[in-house]
């Protein structure tokens, strides 16, 4: 029940950033008109690699790669410079290249479901981001350079391997959704997190933070959902 309780409300926070533009689902479909093209859904193609001529859709806001097989990005996709989303999840990736700074645009970033262990410090150059999903990673750490993300309100870090809650994270006043849940390891966090006064949800369901340390956090941030 509480884990329902947790999607609806992220639901909830994530509606502002529904789309009613025509989608394009083919490549190709969407070369005939490339100035024309705004939205790319290429979900569940298959796809191994993603062809250089992707960068003649120079208006792409909305991407999407997920269910793919592809463990790296043609150097084109970093020239789509007004691309707001993009979602590589359910790939092949095992890093993310420190190319993906170019896209200065970036407001959603979906990259779950894949092998990454580190994130490059190139992604605090992603100012306008507010929306980062990097769920079943490998995670153990974020970078230093995440501070620079002061618009972030949604993070979901779940199911990697973090055994505290990153304190680079406690600087991002405007995060509103924390998912740190299945990080089985995850014990301590800084005292620096009572600084998170948006914050309204908090999963860290199967995690080792309990009883006491819960307590604390239920103190420290009153107007937050808890989920343990």
């Amino acid at each position: 029940m509480r884990f329902n309780t947790f999607m609806f409300c992220f639901f909830i926070l994530l509606r502002g950033n529904a789309t009613s533009v025509k989608e394009f689902t083919s490549l190709t479909e969407a070369l005939k008109t490339p100035a024309l093209v705004t939205s790319l859904n290429l979900k569940n193609k298959s796809l191994t690699e993603l062809p250089e001529e992707i960068a003649a859709l120079i208006n792409l806001e909305r991407l999407n790669l997920s269910g793919n097989k592809l463990k790296a990005l043609p150097g084109a996709l970093f020239k789509l410079n007004k691309l707001k989303y993009l979602n590589l999840t359910a790939n092949k990736f095992t890093s993310l290249p420190v190319e993906i700074a170019e896209l200065k645009s970036l407001e959603e970033f979906e990259f779950g479901f894949n092998s990454i262990k580190e994130l490059p410090a190139e992604i605090g150059s992603l100012t306008k981001l507010t929306r980062l999903n990097a769920a079943r990673n490998n995670l153990n750490s974020l970078p230093a350079s995440m501070i620079k993300l002061s618009g972030l309100t949604i993070i979901d870090l779940s199911y990697n391997q973090l055994t505290n809650v990153p304190e680079v994270l406690t600087s991002l006043k405007k995060l509103k959704a924390v998912d740190l849940s299945f990080n089985r390891l995850l014990s301590q966090y800084p005292k620096t997190v009572k600084n998170l006064q948006a914050l309204r949800i908090l999963n860290i369901m199967k995690t080792n933070i309990t009883g006491v340390k819960v307590e604390e956090l239920k103190k420290w941030l009153p107007d937050c959902l808890i989920m343990i």
